[in-house]
């Protein structure tokens, strides 16, 4: 049987503990209607998460042991999307659970940029859950500030036992580290804030930018807004783009944008993820608008250097 749609895939990441697995199964009650499937990994020869999720049909689970999906196991993992697709044209929403200590982006980046994936998925975004009372105190530091600087949606987790002080702290830490997110307090990994067809939120704001230097991080942390007032030119914007997240794909973990081109009547949105982004048609143009991204990550030795030739483009950045 053909697939008639393509599968939306949201991807769910948190540091140990944060309490994925508890909001996953919210997440498929809510959406009961939906025909989900379930992608895990996690470490160690005997799966054992598997069994505490419940709303996905045991054939449609696909379990990757002995590895982490992101690194040591990668062809397995593209090979299990394939073998999805193929085998359950009905399942209409994939999501994918992460190990605790995972580096989201090269999970995310098939989605982004294997032509044969995205003719049947499409990536709906990610949710990054945060262990509210424990997040400053967590080993390995840098991987769950790299959770959140990918993520669309931050869920702020054990919000009833943490103090409005701390909630106030962290939260304000989250929108330094990643200003493109929606930070949702939650209890106990609720969902009734989450929409999982809005998760990018694409009808997004551009913030005011600073300098991102929180004490103890090995590298500074910046992002930076390029905005560009005249339509662009739109091959020469994708040589450019192509070229300088491929360049600076370790440096530069997200960034998204809107995108106005010559002789075109719609506004494109882009997403990317280190070195791989999607471009898609958004609404009707209205009115003029300029063309504005916003990129995040270790940015310090990153020439972001536009071509100046049609456009004049300004930057926004260390207000």
């Amino acid at each position: 049987m053909a697939r008639k749609t393509k599968i939306e895939v949201t991807v769910i990441t948190g540091f140990l503990g944060a309490g994925k697995t508890t909001f996953i199964n919210k997440l498929l009650k809510k959406y009961s209607s939906i025909k989900f499937a379930l992608v895990e990994n996690e470490f160690g020869a005997v799966g054992i998460d598997t069994k505490l999720i419940k709303g996905v049909d045991a054939s449609q689970m696909f379990e990757l042991k002995n590895g982490c999906i992101c690194c040591s196991i990668s062809d397995e993992f593209e090979q299990v999307l394939f073998e999805l697709a193929e085998r359950f044209p009905n399942v209409e929403q994939l999501l994918i659970e992460t190990t605790g200590i995972a580096d989201p982006v090269t999970i995310i980046q098939p989605f982004l940029n294997d032509k044969t994936l995205k003719t049947l998925y499409h990536y709906n975004g990610t949710i990054c859950l945060l262990d509210l009372l424990n997040f400053e105190s967590q080993p390995q530091h840098d991987i769950s500030v790299k959770q959140l600087m990918v993520a669309d949606i931050v869920l702020l987790n054990k919000y009833d036992r943490g103090k409005n002080q701390a909630y106030d702290t962290v939260s304000a830490t989250v929108k330094e580290l990643n200003p493109l997110c929606k930070i949702i307090p939650s209890l106990y990994g609720n969902v009734e804030s989450i929409d999982l067809f809005d998760i990018q939120n694409i009808t997004f704001y551009f913030p005011l930018l600073k300098d991102k230097n929180r004490s103890g991080e090995a590298h500074v942390l910046k992002s930076k807004a390029l905005i560009i007032p005249e339509p662009l030119n739109k091959q020469q914007f994708l040589d450019w783009i192509d070229y300088t997240v491929d360049i600076y794909k370790n440096q530069i973990f997200r960034y998204k944008g809107l995108l106005y081109f010559k002789d075109e009547p719609f506004e494109y949105i882009l997403n990317g993820v280190g070195g791989s982004f999607t471009i898609e048609e958004g609404d009707l143009i209205h009115a003029k608008e300029n063309s504005r991204i916003v990129f995040i990550g270790q940015l310090q030795s990153v020439e972001l250097l536009y071509p100046t030739q049609d456009n004049n483009p300004q930057w926004e950045n260390n207000h």
